[in-house]
Formats: C-alpha cells, sequence, structure tokens
C-alpha cells in the first residue's frame, strides 16, 4: 500500500503519474511543466510530471514534482483534457522561475507566434502574483520589456494601451511623463509636442476615492496650462480600439501646429 492508503499501480507515463496525483492531493493542479505539455508550449522539456498544491500542504506524490505556492487564483486554473491545469499565462509565468532568460523568452516568442496567449495576457497575470523576492519575477519582466511597448515596469494596461496606440499606427508617446508643473505628478502617456496627455484608467486604483480626487486635480490642472487629457479605460482598449486610435489622432491633427 502507499503512504496515502491507496494501492501504488506501476505509472511508466508521467501523465498518467500527474493525474494520479491530482486524484490524491487536495486541490492540486497540473502546472509547471506538465502543463505545457497539456497546452502544447513548444521547447519546454516534456515528461516531467508536475502539478501545484496550496503552501499551506506538506503532500507529496512518488514520481511527481508537487510546487506548492499561495498565489494561484481561480482565472489562473482551467480544465484541459479533462484535467484542472494553469492557464498558458500562468504556466509561462511559473516557468519563469525554471528557465533561463533565453530558455523564456525563446518559449514565450513561439507561444505568442501560435497565437497560444498574448504578451499582454501573460503580464496581466504577472500584475497578480509579482512579489518581492518571487522567483522568475525579474527574468519575466526583461523579457516582457522588450517585447512591449510601454514603461518598462509597467502594468498590463499601460502595456495594452501602448500595443494599441503603436499597433494604430500613432507615434510612439512618452511614458510616465512628468507634467510641466509639478515632477511630483505623472502622465501615464504623453505627447508633449502637441501638449496631450493620456491616462489608463483602472478600475482597481481610480475607483479609490483619493485617487479619484488627485485625478480629477491633475486634469484642472492640465487644463489651466494648456494640456488636454483623453482617459481610456481597460473595455475601451479591448472592446474598442479603433475608436481609441481614432481619438488619440484627431487630438493629434487638432493640435499640429503646437
Amino acid at each position: 500500500m502507499g503512504r496515502y492508503g491507496y494501492r501504488l499501480i506501476e505509472m511508466t507515463e508521467p501523465m498518467e503519474r500527474v493525474r494520479a496525483a491530482i486524484a490524491a492531493l487536495p486541490d492540486a493542479v497540473v502546472s509547471h511543466q506538465a502543463a505545457a505539455e497539456l497546452h502544447g508550449l513548444f521547447r519546454v522539456p516534456r515528461g516531467v510530471a508536475s502539478v501545484t498544491v496550496h503552501s499551506r500542504t506538506t503532500h507529496e506524490f512518488p514520481g511527481v514534482v508537487v510546487h506548492r505556492n499561495q498565489d494561484l487564483a481561480g482565472s489562473h486554473v482551467a480544465r484541459f483534457a479533462g484535467l484542472p491545469a494553469t492557464t498558458v499565462p500562468r504556466t509561462l509565468v511559473d516557468l519563469s522561475a525554471l528557465l533561463t532568460e533565453r530558455h523564456l523568452a525563446v518559449v514565450i516568442d513561439e507561444a505568442v507566434a501560435a497565437a497560444l496567449v498574448s504578451h499582454v495576457e501573460i503580464q496581466l497575470v504577472l500584475d497578480g502574483v509579482a512579489t518581492r523576492g518571487k522567483p522568475g519575477i525579474r527574468v519575466l519582466r526583461k523579457v516582457l520589456g522588450v517585447r512591449l511597448p510601454g514603461p518598462e515596469r509597467g502594468t498590463a494596461l499601460e502595456r495594452l494601451g501602448a500595443r494599441v496606440l503603436v499597433d494604430g499606427g500613432l507615434p510612439e508617446p512618452e511614458y510616465e511623463f512628468p507634467t510641466p508643473w509639478s515632477s511630483e505628478q505623472r502622465f501615464d502617456a504623453a505627447y508633449p509636442k502637441h501638449r496631450l496627455a493620456i491616462e489608463w484608467d483602472s478600475k482597481r486604483w481610480h475607483t479609490q476615492l483619493d485617487a479619484f480626487g488627485r485625478d480629477r486635480q491633475r486634469d484642472r490642472l492640465a487644463v489651466l496650462n494648456g494640456w488636454r487629457v483623453l482617459r481610456f479605460t481597460w473595455d475601451d482598449l479591448t472592446e474598442r480600439p479603433e475608436e481609441v486610435v481614432a481619438t488619440v489622432r484627431a487630438a493629434l491633427g487638432a493640435n499640429r501646429g503646437l
């Protein structure tokens, strides 16, 4: 009998061991190399049986690498081939702790080229789990930093906004631009020659009363100093990107002489 009270059957295939671990370990999900294999990610070693459980548990399983963490959100898990597994973007975030920078970059490039994931989707998961000292975060930020327009440490919303502008044929703006009247205040993006600022409104921050008040005060100061401010939300960028591009292009054209 095995350690957990069930009889161990000889399992030679890694995915058989993964299925057994999922059945035996509480809330276990397929992750890391095994999830990469499940998703068909290229350039990731095959034949590694790996799952993730909550960090509070101490479970092990014969022939399976058991990872532990406490930041696996419900949106990071879905069912694939009948198994609960980390999504493609979450799998890539997890793999960043195991692969070299060069290897990770190749895996991500292949996944994006195969339309399995987007850079912004990876960034969105990264924003939710990045903590000081978390393995792989620095490497992943570096890999994404040269593949996405926007500020070097920008959020998924800022990266998506930059991508929409650049893909729409607009000149790349200046990011985290200090306002001319206060070096302590910054615009998310700006076209200084046109005195045009762009703010990406996140529900997470802009529904807070203090942040809302500061933003509106900055908007008023912008008007008094001859600047215009355009605000766009995540829904604008994902559902109406052409409208975002058209609005910014029109605003730039209106001030072409400045």
